[in-house]
């Protein structure tokens, strides 16, 4: 039995063997990921130049159907979105879509947060940690298979989801590879619109428990929920509510929520 090579090879004259380079294993089109990288808008990035780059050379790299890009925060187990790009989606689909939502509603953005790693979701053969609702939604709104990553900035508790639905799922481990290359390029676009720009308030003026105070607030919690959680009195809560606009230079609630939405 003639012993296996690690490389092509097809005979030359006289039967000399002529080495091929091998194969690219993860089957990616890397003349069409080059294209698409040239492509990527620069400077003053817009929603709809995001959307113009994925329609257009980035699909022609990753085929697919749907997408669906989100930056959000993440603040005490719960995920508050901020700015979202859609190409493809049904307008019943975009409207079910929950501006502020629980980790433990969705369990494969849940996996995601933890593993910082991307997954597909096919309803005909799910993964074990989706949810029934999610296996529904995609049945309902035709989505097909689903693969979905991101970026996640634990500095600032953000990050960048993103979502292609209606793919091939022939190849799992090339689709992982293309979501590794694609995740950080989109991330820096989403970070590079005008909808998520710096907010003027500078949190780093805070202490570490302000800065949970300020987690807190943002879930909608009143001072009597918040000084249960903390374990605090009413009035600790409201004099480092006091101590955090007096840091920011703002003067009510109402501003601080505002600023960081």
């Amino acid at each position: 039995m003639p012993k296996s090579r690690g490389k092509s090879e097809i005979k030359g004259g006289k039967g000399r063997e002529i080495a091929r380079a091998p194969a690219d294993p993860t089957g990616l089109d890397l003349k069409h990921w080059i294209t698409a990288l040239s492509a990527v808008p620069t400077s003053a990035v817009t929603e709809d130049q995001i959307r113009h780059w994925v329609e257009g050379p980035l699909r022609r790299f990753f085929p697919f159907q749907r997408f669906l890009g989100g930056y959000g925060r993440l603040s005490g187990g719960r995920i508050r979105m901020r700015n979202l790009v859609t190409s493809g989606h049904e307008a019943a689909f975009i409207a079910s879509l929950e501006e502020a939502f629980d980790l433990s509603a969705r369990g494969c953005f849940a996996w995601w947060v933890q593993n910082r790693a991307a997954f597909i979701l096919d309803p005909a053969d799910p993964p074990p940690f989706a949810t029934a609702h999610e296996i529904e939604e995609a049945t309902r709104y035709s989505l097909g298979v689903t693969a979905a990553h991101g970026v996640i900035d634990p500095f600032a508790n953000t990050g960048t989801y993103l979502s292609f639905s209606g793919i091939e799922a022939d190849d799992p481990a090339r689709i992982r590879t293309s979501l590794n290359l694609i995740a950080p390029v989109l991330h820096a676009l989403f970070l590079a619109t005008e909808q998520v720009e710096r907010s003027p308030i500078d949190l780093a003026k805070l202490t570490d428990r302000q800065r949970q105070l300020v987690e807190l607030a943002l879930m909608g919690l009143p001072d009597k929920t918040i000084a249960n959680r903390l374990g605090i009195s009413e009035n600790t809560v409201g004099n480092h509510f006091r101590g955090i606009y007096e840091r920011l230079g703002i003067t009510k609630r109402s501003q601080l929520i505002a600023a960081l939405k």
